[in-house]
């Protein structure tokens, strides 16, 4: 993808998301593989709780949104504020599966809270939301790339994608995920035009994921059948024929003339 004339939010915006990289923060939240962090399954989304510092790694990262907050009495003699976090099914998975920094339960028992496993997971999110398969493989071949993915309804897209945290620079890409079987999305030029006309208008680039199978059938019961579709990637951009080559040329010949004038 092209990275081009991106829009910084203040003057050393660029310097923060530079000195703290995406990476850096997933490398930080694998540490806690070892003990992952409890979350509620809901049909919507899932519920995460955290002490503060965690929290405000998944806020650096931009993973989910706060909702609220509560004291849980930790010892007779101290006490732990702990926060909550709201995750969307595509987020809560990419923790789950590739981050491997939560885990989830769907309710709890009188037994306790049974830790559901990530084929568990992956049945119920996928019976939830029937497009799960197929945008869940756009969020996460977006996200592997450290973009950071949010959600695109009120572009009329189905994620934004930005270069770090939205608090610190505007979004490149309004992301439409299209994949065979689904209603048709885009499929006249008017659709197509009005589309780029749109993210024209709010200083944003459209983005086709196609999510294509590279096999006849693929077996999506199970989070494995991820590996057996491929992403094809357009960008959509409009042409504008006034911007004619020559003259376009010519102007670069005399900027560099002048430069040259200059420098003498």
């Amino acid at each position: 993808m092209r990275r081009s004339g991106t829009r910084w939010k203040g003057s050393r915006a660029a310097e923060v998301a530079l000195g703290e990289p995406i990476s850096s923060l997933y490398n930080q939240m694998q540490k806690w593989q070892e003990q992952p962090l409890e979350s509620l399954l809901t049909p919507s989304s899932v519920i995460l709780t955290a002490n503060p510092q965690q929290i405000h790694i998944f806020n650096r990262a931009c993973f989910g949104r706060p909702i609220l907050a509560a004291t849980a009495e930790t010892s007779s003699s101290a006490s732990l504020e702990m926060q909550f976090l709201e995750l969307g099914l595509e987020e809560a998975f990419f923790l789950t599966s590739e981050l491997k920094c939560i885990c989830i339960y769907q309710q709890q028992t009188s037994e306790g809270r049974a830790i559901l496993s990530e084929e568990e997971v992956w049945r119920v999110m996928k019976n939830s939301k029937p497009q799960f398969v197929h945008l869940y493989k756009a969020y996460a071949h977006l996200r592997s790339k450290h973009w950071v993915v949010r959600a695109g309804l009120q572009f009329g897209a189905d994620f934004m994608a930005y270069r770090h945290h939205p608090a610190l620079v505007h979004s490149d890409y309004a992301v439409v995920v299209m994949w065979e079987m689904q209603e048709q999305r885009l499929n006249t030029w008017a659709e197509m035009q009005a589309m780029s006309r749109l993210c024209g208008s709010v200083a944003k680039t459209l983005l086709l994921l196609h999510i294509i199978p590279n096999r006849e059938t693929v077996d999506d019961s199970s989070p494995l059948c991820i590996h057996d579709f491929l992403v094809k990637v357009m960008e959509v951009r409009r042409w504008f024929p006034e911007k004619n080559r020559e003259e376009h040329c010519q102007g670069m010949s005399q900027a560099s003339r002048g430069d040259q004038k200059t420098k003498v």
